[in-house]
């Protein structure tokens, strides 16, 4: 699907009325095979500006299983809707509205996760209310941070930075499990970050703070990869030994080494994986509880960004 600025979202779907929703779902199934004969399993809501909307509706065509919702925001009280057999989306939406609209169109039945892809971060109230997860991705997610720690006791939180940043905790943590290594870890207080992406850089920071009894002991030095990946490499040391994560040449792998006691120790290369939006939406939905590890980086990070 192409994802230019002027095309209607659901640009191959019916155009109705909010009110006339039900019966364009019928219309869409009638005489077709659906994408999803055997039911749904989660209702996925996506909210923000239009033009990133658009991306997310390419990505949720390669999920399987979902009622998608798209709403974005805007000035308009009675919006197009478009619908096809998996998915509505409501073009410019008026902020207040949009509670209103998640409440009627959700599936009460099934898991609901919110995507929220930016706008107005009040919408982020109700939608705590409304949704089982919510899932931030913005551009820039200081506002989103801030409002989600007030929001934590009334719905579990977590953001597609943190998820892209899956497999560079996971070897982190697994170094940290060396025998040679752990004894050593607590002298290890100087914390390097190179990364494309600040914001996911200081949430790498903060969860490793967050997660290491002398966190608070941490120097940390975070550069800037201009054209870079949103994470380049993590240097975790003291001088004379450390723990090294790195992004392979074809930035399809990372590389772990510990090298305690200036002996090189254990090595370890694992594929990135799958950093495509859908595969990680995808991964968002496959987990149903709190993250309690997001939830305590969250509380590390620095407010005033």
């Amino acid at each position: 699907m192409s994802t230019h600025a002027s095309e209607p979202l659901l640009p191959r779907g019916i155009e109705t009325s909010f009110a006339g929703i039900d019966a364009a779902f019928a219309q869409v199934g009638h005489g077709q095979r659906l994408r999803h004969p055997r039911g749904l399993t989660a209702t996925v809501i996506v909210i923000g500006p239009r033009e990133r909307l658009l991306e997310a509706t390419d990505a949720l065509e390669h999920l399987v299983g979902v009622r998608a919702i798209l709403i974005a925001e805007g000035a308009e009280t009675a919006p197009t809707v478009r619908v096809t057999d998996y998915a509505i989306a409501i073009d410019g939406l008026r902020g207040d509205y949009i509670n209103n609209a998640v409440a009627a169109l959700r599936l009460s039945s099934l898991p609901s996760l919110a995507w929220w892809r930016g706008g107005a971060s009040a919408s982020l109230e109700g939608l705590a209310d409304l949704a089982d997860r919510l899932v931030l991705d913005t551009a820039d997610p200081q506002a989103g941070w801030n409002h989600a720690r007030t929001l934590l006791d009334r719905a579990a939180f977590t953001d597609l930075r943190w998820t892209r940043l899956t497999r560079w905790r996971a070897l982190m943590a697994h170094l940290m499990d060396i025998p040679e290594v752990r004894d050593a870890a607590a002298s290890m207080t100087a914390l390097r970050v190179d990364a494309g992406d600040a914001h996911l850089a200081h949430l790498f920071v903060a969860w490793l703070r967050s997660s290491l009894e002398w966190g608070g002991k941490l120097t940390v030095d975070v550069r800037n990869a201009p054209g870079g990946a949103p994470l380049e490499a993590v240097h975790l040391g003291n001088g004379r030994q450390g723990l090294t994560l790195r992004l392979m040449p074809g930035r399809t792998c990372i590389e772990a080494v510990a090298s305690v006691d200036g002996r090189p120790g254990a090595s370890q290369t694992v594929s990135l994986g799958d950093q495509g939006l859908a595969a990680l939406i995808n991964e968002e939905l496959r987990i149903r509880a709190r993250d309690v590890a997001f939830e305590k980086a969250l509380a590390a990070l620095d407010p005033a960004g």
